[in-house]
């Protein structure tokens, strides 16, 4: 039957561009199951999906082209969160590096921008404890998947790399996140899924703050190194796996659920929060006050759980 389900699918992935060879891309092709049901659950549910904040007036060039891709974000919701966030993500990245030092020659390193981002601990507040509060168990799955089991391999290397790797002297948050991963990882690398959904869940409660007890060593996560876990472990390499074309597109997958729009669509409320969280912080002048941030960084959480209920922490 599953053999059945993923041939079907293929077979239809297939068919939408054989049709629009002959039609031409004008009108909307025709939906799969998948994003049929998820289209009738947000009608039926009369979610508002997300919720911007407003965005004052100003000639700036550089605020005009991140709002170009904000814009670009927005408008993929809410069919697609997936590309939502690889829009809100060039507007984090681009954020990021404008606050690394001037270096001669080069371009700017994006990792190293986003270490000095999460060592900054006026990140490290309401907002981003909101984010790290409700992370969907889809998106668990995936961090442990890369980090724990370190699957797949190329990808995981690269994610814990970045994580080992410091930003200038004095920075400890790798010693104490490859501490946190080796505790985790001698507990719960094991093939059976059981195994391997503990672990995800571990991570969760890891992520939102709580002290835990890891095969009799106690262990709470610092807020920069959980910052940093999202920045660098979750998101560029979620980023760096679509860009790449190193993951399957989630939505055309034969294995896809209501439950697998959780994970992209969290990725795009941490993008969107934290742009907006260093904008605020950075005092520009279009960047919003921090309390808003928070505010309409709760609401949208609130939204999405009311959306999906039961499939964002199943």
């Amino acid at each position: 039957m599953e053999s059945q389900k993923r041939s079907r699918q293929r077979r239809e992935r297939i068919d939408i561009i054989a049709a629009w060879s002959t039609s031409g891309i004008v009108a909307e092709r025709r939906r799969l199951l998948i994003e049929e049901q998820f289209a009738q659950r947000v009608t039926r549910t009369g979610s508002r999906f997300f919720v911007p904040l407003p965005l004052p007036h100003s000639d700036d060039l550089w605020y005009h082209t991140q709002v170009s891709f904000l814009l670009e974000a927005l408008d993929a919701l809410p069919r697609r969160p997936d590309i939502a966030f690889d829009s809100a993500w060039k507007v984090l990245e681009k954020t990021a590096v404008t606050r690394l030092p001037t270096r001669r020659g080069g371009r700017p390193n994006v990792t190293d921008a986003l270490k000095l981002l999460s060592a900054d601990r006026r990140l490290s507040g309401a907002v981003t404890e909101a984010l790290l509060a409700d992370v969907p168990s889809q998106t668990c799955g995936y961090l442990f998947k890369r980090l724990v089991l370190r699957e797949p391999a190329e990808s995981s290397a690269q994610a814990r790399k970045r994580l080992s790797t410091g930003y200038g002297a004095g920075d400890g948050l790798p010693a104490e996140i490859d501490a946190f991963l080796a505790l985790v990882e001698k507990r719960y690398a094991a093939p059976d899924t059981d195994t391997a959904r503990r672990g995800a869940m571990l991570l969760r409660r890891a992520l939102s703050g709580e002290r835990l007890d890891v095969g009799g060593t106690p262990v709470a996560l610092s807020p920069q190194a959980r910052l940093r876990i999202l920045l660098c472990g979750l998101l560029y390499t979620a980023r760096n796996e679509r860009y790449h074309g190193e993951s399957f597109s989630p939505f055309y997958s034969s294995a896809a659920s209501i439950k697998t729009y959780t994970h992209p669509h969290y990725l795009f409320l941490a993008a969107y929060a934290l742009v907006h969280l260093v904008w605020a912080h950075d005092q520009h002048p279009y960047g919003p006050s921090v309390d808003a941030v928070e505010e309409n960084t709760v609401l949208n959480l609130r939204e999405a759980r009311a959306l999906y209920t039961h499939h964002w922490t199943a």
